[in-house]
């Protein structure tokens, strides 16, 4: 019996892998499906894993949401305290594992000298040790950080406006010269572009952060 018991989806078995070998160069015993042989009884010989594991890591992406294997063994970790929970793309958890803390793996490559590998370790041995482990949601970082630029975006957008009117002022009372005038709008209309391809690219980051 292993103290680490591992859940996926078969379509993510590499990526899986590379989460489990790492497990184990932490000096973590690991089981995983890779375990099981012909003419085994999956659900007693599951069942009797998770029982026997005091660390649940469960591995989420679209076809894991989708998988009612994985499901299960979320459930029964959840139900057990066993749980810590990972993310292998951008796809959002089920309910009710997405209202839990969880890691995003979606860019790890595989080197535990990378984050989030440090955090994954800590939380695995702290569940190993019975210790109290906070399991809220971690909060909307990047989706927050994202809206600060989008703001940074449109305080600029309001001075490049503020400025084209004022062009438009003293063009209109004969202050600014056509040619002059001409030159500013056209600089005012490069810059107005610009903005509004940072501001579309920032949308849609934020956009896709919030669907996690």
């Amino acid at each position: 019996m292993a103290e680490v018991f591992v859940s996926y989806s078969r379509v993510n078995r590499d990526r899986i892998t590379g989460v489990s070998d790492a497990l184990e160069a932490s000096g973590h015993s690991v089981w995983w499906d890779r375990s099981l042989a012909p003419g085994d009884d999956y659900a007693m010989l599951i069942e009797k894993e998770i029982d026997a594991a005091r660390c649940c890591v469960v591995a989420w992406s679209k076809t894991a949401r989708e998988s009612l294997w994985v499901r299960a063994e979320a459930n029964e970790a959840l139900d057990s305290g066993k749980l810590v929970q990972i993310s292998l793309d951008e796809s959002r958890l089920p309910l009710p594992f997405s209202a839990l803390h969880f890691l995003d793996f979606s860019r790890w490559a595989g080197n535990r000298e990378e984050p989030p590998w440090g955090d994954l370790d800590t939380r695995v041995r702290r569940r190993l040790n019975g210790e109290w482990i906070d399991d809220k949601a971690p909060p909307a970082g990047p989706a927050l950080q994202g809206l600060g630029r989008v703001t940074m975006l449109g305080w600029v957008s309001i001075l490049v406006a503020t400025l084209a009117a004022l062009a438009v002022g003293l063009a209109a009372t004969g202050t600014l010269g056509a040619a002059a005038f001409g030159g500013l709008t056209l600089f005012a209309l490069a810059v107005a572009a610009v903005l509004l391809a940072a501001t579309a690219f920032s949308l849609v980051r934020i956009g896709r952060a919030s669907r996690r």
